[in-house]
């Protein structure tokens, strides 16, 4: 598609990233900003941002390590006291047991070849047990050379590269893929989950981990919400939109309980399989 410009990024518009379906003339979403346009889908009801920055400017102007820090520092500049509210009710967020993804992956994965897409700086690559050999893809150079000192040691490897293009590289070779904090990101995501499968062996699995956009803390804070950051979040999902797009890339739902996607957190957590 061809690339344009908002607010001085270069830009491509993008129909429905669930299922395709062009969306150019439906009414923009009540959440959107004056510059970037959310849509629901008329097809499906999936809710994205029509235009994705390219893949350069989320790698270098959107960067996860950039605009977290943005975002943050603007919630609290001109919400000061939602912004107290918010991170002293924090509490609400860990009334259950907070989820490790190393743990996750000892449980459902066992041993093997485990990638993290976005890897970041590999914090959670170096957490994950000696049974397992860590691989990363970031889209971030800077960060990927971080990584890339956690995973050398243990023969792992680092890919900078968008998701799409560096999973073409492998075919049933890993036994884990972690999404953790990704998915939201990016602009291809079904293309990317179609490149999980084909990468995880037979009985392999996913952890996904994205920002709940059917949650309760969305309807009270409205444009104020935690998981509101534009453009660098693409995808917003539900619990029904995460469930179909993973079943429509192969995957069968192994774990996506009440309690790994509680209305009052902001984020959710699903652990699928490549089946026999």
């Amino acid at each position: 598609m061809q690339a344009f410009e908002i607010a001085g990024r270069q830009v491509v518009p993008r129909d429905c990233p669930g299922c395709g379906f062009d969306n150019a003339k439906t009414t923009p979403n009540p959440y959107s900003s004056a510059a970037w346009l959310l849509k629901d889908c008329q097809a499906c009801g999936f809710v994205y941002l029509e235009a994705a920055p390219v893949y350069k400017e989320l790698a270098e102007t959107y960067a996860w390590e950039k605009t977290s820090v943005a975002r943050d520092q603007v919630r609290r500049q001109q919400h000061p006291l939602l912004y107290k509210i918010s991170k002293s009710t924090r509490w609400r967020l860990h009334l259950f047991k907070r989820k490790r993804i190393e743990e996750l992956v000892t449980h459902y994965v066992g041993s093997g070849n485990v990638l993290d897409i976005g890897c970041g700086k590999g914090d959670q690559l170096k957490k994950l047990a000696p049974a397992f050999v860590p691989y990363g893809i970031e889209i971030s150079r800077a960060e990927a050379a971080h990584a890339l000192i956690h995973v050398k040691p243990r023969h792992g490897d680092v890919i900078v590269k968008p998701a799409v293009e560096g999973l073409h590289a492998f075919t049933d070779f890993f036994s884990g893929v972690l999404m953790r904090s990704y998915l939201e990101h990016e602009a291809a995501p079904k293309a990317v989950l179609q490149g999980a499968f084909r990468a995880l062996r037979t009985g392999g699995v996913i952890i996904i981990k994205v920002p709940n956009y059917g949650s309760l803390n969305r309807r009270i804070f409205g444009n104020y919400w935690c998981g509101f950051r534009f453009p660098d979040h693409l995808n917003y999902f539900t619990p029904e939109s995460l469930t179909r797009l993973c079943r429509d890339c192969g995957f069968t739902i192994s774990r996506f309980g009440w309690l790994d996607r509680l209305p009052t957190s902001d984020n959710m957590w699903l652990v699928a399989k490549k089946a026999a």
